[in-house]
């Protein structure tokens, strides 16, 4: 991705990829979900510290090991205890270890005995003040969750976890060249699935900054859960007319700004707008951002 020119109409073909022995970096994570019900708002919160670490294996492959510090989650309607809970949880997420190819394809999760070791190292110790049969059917989930490679990977790409990072838009473009996917949503609307249909192309080559950028639109596609959404608006109490009101997907926007030197994300973004009718709302925005030298001595 070396070799190119400053601008998109000059380039005949050109490969987003990793191009380095080595990479260290820390970068700052942040998700924020606001939902308005009948004039209500929300607000959810979490912003979180990602070190970076890749190493180059051989030819066509790297190890990344992903690392979280400093969670902080804020929402209103949850209590200092359940946040506490689901801080100790999500810290079994605190250290990923991904064998990939140069394109970020992920070929194998490292160390998921360790991460299964911490997952029974959390539940024993939450254990001691956290009983029930819902708690002990949320210990179970989590162990099965985590007994599943490919259940974990998933999760681990989404862009509520690491998708900014691990992003799928690594490949070859040309300056006509649209690259599709389809991706889950489970948080449009609570209890209901949303299929978006993402389209990625290149966008703009700073040559001096050695910067590319791939921009990314979405548009809701097949199959539409309308059932599932119009019971979920129901039984939340939204109000809603069935004869017009439908879901909507006012906005899909994304950029994910990759360094042309190395192939590393410098800094991504997604940002959704999403409605049912004049009294449901959802706005998310994912935002990942490299930090400089100063912030990471």
């Amino acid at each position: 991705m070396r070799n190119i020119t400053d601008t998109i109409e000059g380039i005949k073909e050109l490969d987003i990829c990793l191009y380095l022995e080595e990479h260290l970096q820390f970068y700052e994570f942040s998700m924020m979900e606001i939902t308005t019900e009948n004039g209500s708002v929300l607000k959810s919160e979490v912003n979180k510290t990602i070190h970076s670490t890749v190493l180059k294996k051989d030819f066509e492959t790297y190890l990344i090991q992903l690392e979280v510090f400093d969670i902080e989650y804020k929402n209103r309607t949850v209590s200092l205890a359940e946040k506490d809970f689901l801080a100790r949880i999500a810290e079994v997420n605190d250290d990923i270890i991904l064998e990939t190819d140069r394109h970020l394809n992920i070929n194998k999760l490292v160390n998921q005995h360790q991460i299964q070791k911490r997952l029974e190292e959390k539940i024993e110790r939450l254990a001691k003040s956290n009983v029930g049969p819902k708690v002990e059917e949320m210990f179970q989930y989590l162990r099965d969750f985590y007994s599943n490679d490919m259940r974990i990977l998933l999760d681990i790409k989404n862009y509520r976890q690491h998708g900014l990072f691990l992003n799928p838009f690594y490949d070859s473009y040309t300056p006509l060249s649209i690259k599709k996917r389809s991706v889950r949503y489970l948080n449009f609307v609570e209890n209901a699935v949303v299929n978006i249909g993402e389209e990625a192309r290149v966008k703009k080559i700073k040559l001096k900054e050695r910067e590319l950028e791939v921009v990314v639109k979405g548009k809701m596609i097949a199959p539409f859960y309308n059932d599932m959404i119009f019971k979920s608006i129901k039984n939340k109490g939204i109000l809603f007319d069935s004869a017009k009101d439908r879901p909507n997907l006012d906005k899909y926007d994304g950029s994910f700004i990759f360094d042309m030197n190395t192939g590393t994300v410098k800094k991504a973004s997604i940002s959704i707008e999403f409605s049912f009718g004049e009294n449901y709302k959802k706005t998310i925005s994912y935002q990942l951002n490299e930090l400089n030298d100063a912030d990471n001595n």
